[in-house]
């Protein structure tokens, strides 16, 4: 008899329990969540403004570094980042971007006649083909404004591997310590302007099986002295052919594994720190818009089993007290790209419609809903739908894009 009055009075205990549970509301549905969250903006080169200009502003008032991944070569995504890096730099005091560019061709960037005048850079763009990986109009452009808006030689920190390998074999030429050495620089600049003449970016002698040795050997035959020009050019070819050697080596069947993407990702790691450590002080810590390959600026592994740069500055700024804020642009345009290009996994995501005003969707207000997103796709591509939610904070959707031009050769069409 008491074992039956006990499990009465479970029973009753649990029934207001039951009573709450059946009065919960229904889960909200991922369309209307993605519609509550995300703000309209207009943008041109210079300024953002509306609701998502005002939400982006708030959104990166705390924070060290504003990372924003692209897909490359588009109309609409560097007229986007100007205008950004405008905002980040009049609000909260940005005062460096960080580009997926040779850091040699951003040196050249910045200095006088070509800081600040898209033309004159696109002329040393067209003058050494593949010195700037991405040469759009729009890229160009970017630079230039970014020159031009902030002083001093770190400005601009390119980050990428060496691409430019005319380039710094001609000024190793240059620099040669001997007629043994020059000849040797000279005959690999010969070589190097015969299998990359341009004008499109191309990597031909870098991924070449030989290339390598041949760096080997000019260093040896130069002994430039550890930190030297000589040697920091010589070591950017050196770890640009290997880089580029994986790709060649996975395609022949190699077992590579992924280290033409971890190799890579040190690469930039290097590069970005190095910029970083000369311009922090005690009292004043750099901040940085960084504009990459999306791959590339992930909170935690990316979908290429690496650790990006992009977790780097995540980390970094944690470490630091502050925080970092990631930011995936697409861009949609008629013939050019649509929702129906993007991964299903990504499209619940997305507002219901394309959209035909630029929006921002916060990603950060979405996070705790994640399951009601990924009920709606395959179970193989959770893992990417769930990599975006938290290596991101918000997708910008620029629609109207079209493929960056070179017609203008550094201006805006």
């Amino acid at each position: 008899m008491v074992r039956f009055g006990y499990v009465l009075l479970v029973m009753a205990s649990l029934l207001p329990h039951a009573a709450a549970s059946a009065e919960a509301p229904a889960a909200p549905q991922p369309a209307e969540l993605v519609a509550r969250h995300t703000h309209a903006f207009t943008y041109d080169q210079a300024s953002l403004a509306g609701a998502g200009a005002d939400f982006l502003r708030t959104q990166t008032a705390g924070t060290q570094f504003v990372l924003l991944g692209e897909d490359h070569m588009d109309h609409a995504t560097p007229v986007f980042a100007g205008a950004l890096l405008q905002m980040l730099h009049d609000s909260h005091g940005y005062r460096h971007l960080a580009v997926e560019q040779d850091p040699v061709a951003i040196e050249d960037a910045l200095q006088p006649p070509l800081r600040g005048d898209a033309s004159r850079i696109a002329g040393h763009a067209t003058r050494w083909p593949g010195l700037f990986e991405f040469d759009t109009d729009e890229d160009l452009a970017l630079l230039a404004r970014a020159g031009a808006l902030v002083a001093g030689d770190d400005a601009i920190w390119g980050c990428e591997q060496a691409t430019g390998a005319s380039r710094y074999l001609d000024e190793l030429v240059r620099l040669a310590p001997d007629a043994d050495a020059r000849q040797r620089a000279e005959a690999m600049l010969a070589a190097a302007r015969a299998a990359d003449p341009g004008p499109r970016y191309s990597v031909n002698w870098l991924i070449a099986p030989a290339t390598s040795s041949k760096i080997a050997a000019l260093a040896e035959s130069f002994d430039a002295a550890p930190g030297s020009r000589a040697a920091r050019l010589l070591d950017g070819l050196a770890r640009s052919a290997e880089i580029f050697g994986y790709y060649r080596r996975a395609e022949a069947g190699e077992f590579v594994g992924l280290y033409n993407n971890t190799v890579r990702e040190r690469v930039m790691k290097a590069n970005f720190l190095e910029r970083y450590r000369r311009a922090a002080t005690r009292e004043v810590l750099p901040r940085v818009l960084f504009k990459f390959g999306s791959n590339h600026l992930y909170h935690g592994k990316n979908p290429t089993q690496a650790f990006p740069i992009g977790n780097l500055a995540h980390e970094l700024a944690i470490a630091n007290g502050s925080q970092a804020y990631g930011v995936m642009v697409l861009f949609l345009g008629e013939g050019y790209r649509a929702y129906a290009d993007y991964p299903a996994w990504m499209r619940p995501l997305l507002p219901a419609a394309e959209p035909r005003t630029p929006v921002v969707v916060d990603l950060r207000a979405l996070r705790p809903y994640q399951r009601l997103f990924r009920e709606s796709i395959e179970p193989a591509s959770v893992w990417e739908q769930r990599a975006v939610l938290h290596g991101y904070d918000a997708l910008v959707l620029l629609p109207g894009s079209r493929p960056g031009s070179t017609t203008g050769r550094g201006q805006l069409q």
